[in-house]
């Protein structure tokens, strides 16, 4: 038996999730509750995270990046030359 509460949210934060409601109804051919709806978005943000933790830089990457945080002995901003591009 599950206990059902009550949660405040603005009319356009309802507006959204009834919207997202709708969504996902059109994509399952039935109806769907706004707790449905809520759980989909929960569900989402959880796959978002795990990905973002399981993303690991690759190795160019990690080269290029070094090669940018790399300091060049002898250079400075006087050697800094914009380029013209009006002379295309």
């Amino acid at each position: 038996m599950s206990k059902n509460t009550t949660i405040k949210v603005s009319k356009n934060t309802l507006k959204k999730i009834h919207k997202l409601a709708g969504e996902i109804a059109a994509e399952k051919g039935r109806r769907v509750t706004l707790e449905e709806a809520l759980i989909h978005l929960l569900d989402e943000n959880e796959l978002k995270k795990t990905e973002m933790k399981s993303h690991k830089p690759d190795e160019e990457r990690k080269k290029l990046l070094s090669l940018l945080e790399m300091k060049i002995e002898g250079a400075g901003p006087e050697d800094f030359k914009e380029y013209d591009f009006n002379d295309l």
